[in-house]
């Protein structure tokens, strides 16, 4: 990723064994920094929530003794997360699953490829405020 020039850019990374019982650090560092872009507290927990499902499905599909990838990146209030391990599949998860509808209901936009590594890779975008709630009337 190159460098940004905006000086809110902020870039955290973090290198977990794929196992559930290390899930709890992942969905820390998000809320932590979100809270520090001063997030609502509900956005917060969808960004938890989702973080704790992205972890799921990667875990899911990591190796044994593999290790999850953990990236936050921040510009102004947009948040994207990139959550990742070796796949075994080869393949995404199904876009017609019920963890994939919670992951887009929790967050602004959701994808998941397999990068040239053979990882699956999960990207999460939040902003600070409810998109969906834009186009109502004031």
């Amino acid at each position: 990723m190159p460098q940004s020039t905006d000086p809110a850019a902020t870039r955290v990374q973090l290198r977990l064994p794929a196992s559930t019982a290390y899930v709890s650090l992942a969905r820390t560092a998000a809320a932590a920094i979100a809270a520090r872009l001063d997030y609502p507290v509900d956005r917060i927990d969808d960004l938890r929530l989702a973080v704790d499902e992205a972890c799921a499905l990667v875990i899911a599909d990591a190796p044994p003794d593999s290790v999850i990838e953990c990236e936050f990146s921040v510009t102004g209030d947009a948040l994207r997360a990139e959550i990742s391990s070796p796949s075994r599949s080869g393949g995404t998860p199904s876009h017609n699953s019920f963890a994939w509808t919670v992951l887009s209901a929790l967050v602004d936009d959701v994808d998941a490829l397999i990068s040239t590594e053979d990882r699956l890779v999960i990207v999460l975008s939040m902003h600070g405020f409810e998109v969906a709630h834009l186009d109502e009337p004031a």
